[in-house]
């Protein structure tokens, strides 16, 4: 079958950068879960590249993850979080909780 998510996926719109080496370009992420992203990105990949991901989820805040493109219908993209820090996860999570409450309390 493929990759399935497993959790509940935040709306992102919010900026991010994607980077592979000494490249670097900037990506908007559509939406964000704790296992992975999709992504509007003008960076070249194919389906199991792997890249970095820096988002900004609040100002003098980001989250910086290893990805692995799952698929790929340009400009969008779809990735796995294969690396993550301990301290960037805390950041991801908090991000994911107040875009949940802040959906929660708007209905």
């Amino acid at each position: 079958m493929g990759f399935k998510r497993k959790g509940w996926r935040a709306e992102g719109n919010c900026t991010g950068r994607l980077e592979r080496g000494a490249l670097s370009v900037p990506c908007i992420v559509v939406d964000v879960s704790e296992d992975g992203v999709r992504l509007d990105s003008r960076m070249i990949v194919k389906a199991g590249d792997t890249v970095q991901l820096v988002i900004e989820v609040a100002p003098e805040k980001a989250v910086t993850c290893q990805l692995e493109v799952v698929y790929v219908r340009s400009p969008r993209l779809g990735a796995k979080i294969v690396s993550i820090s301990p301290d960037d996860k805390k950041r991801l999570t908090q991000f994911l909780d107040d875009r949940a409450l802040s959906n929660f309390s708007r209905r």
